[in-house]
């Protein structure tokens, strides 16, 4: 009887450098439109230091990380890897797995909006999901319209909302309806339903620092958000 071949081979992992902390750096600055000087106040760093770390010539320490991170509000997570070294960059392996229940994450409450990060120890995602509850049911309850990087699709998951775009007309979408949008056009919504509705955006870009310039958007947004109430 002719055996059954069985495949013992090791799966491929597929492997992809962390992006240099320069690079996450310099779209922090860009991003906010900061100077070199205006950084260097913030975080008590010279401007040689910063301007040396973001073109690669120096490997900050873990110290100055830190130090990098509290001046500018910025998670450790959003510049090392888990399990990266601050003095070099490692090869992370692509085997990463994160689990969130009942779409509990990392929260950021407001008003008229409340967001969840999801999987947030994932650091440098490609696709950063959020839950979104829409409290706002009118228009004057949305605040500004806002605009980021990249793409995104959202889904709704209940009640029904109403979005409203730069270059179309406003759109109903109850649950099960969903819709892809460039993120760079400006867009608001609002619900429909007066119990409030929630939705699943899933974020994309090629920003090394998606997540980061996302949680900048949404904290000016909840903060306009409790400005006006």
């Amino acid at each position: 009887m002719r055996k059954k071949r069985t495949n013992s081979a090791a799966p491929t992992l597929i492997r992809e450098r962390t992006p240099p902390i320069g690079d996450l750096l310099r779209e922090r600055r860009k991003f906010h439109g900061w100077t070199l000087a205006e950084m260097s106040a913030q975080t008590d760093l010279s401007q040689s230091t910063l301007s040396k770390i973001e073109n690669g010539l120096m490997s900050p320490t873990y110290d100055k990380i830190l130090q990098l991170c509290e001046g500018l509000g910025i998670d450790i997570s959003d510049l090392l890897a888990p399990g990266t070294d601050a003095r070099k960059q490692e090869t992370v392996f692509l085997t990463r797995r994160s689990v969130s229940r009942q779409f509990a994450g990392t929260p950021h409450e407001g008003t008229n909006f409340s967001y969840s990060f999801l999987c947030p120890e994932v650091a440098h995602k490609r696709i950063v999901p959020v839950h979104v509850r829409i409290s706002a049911t009118d228009e004057e309850d949305m605040g500004e319209w806002f605009s980021h990087f990249g793409e995104e699709f959202i889904t709704v998951l209940s009640g029904k909302i109403r979005m409203f775009f730069d270059f179309y007309e406003p759109i109903d979408l109850a649950p099960g309806d969903s819709v892809y949008l460039d993120s760079v056009m400006r867009h608001n919504f609002l619900s429909l339903d007066p119990a409030g509705s929630e939705v699943l955006v899933c974020h994309s870009s090629q920003t090394p620092n998606l997540a980061q310039t996302l949680r900048d958007v949404i904290k000016s947004r909840l903060s306009s958000d409790d400005d006006d109430t």
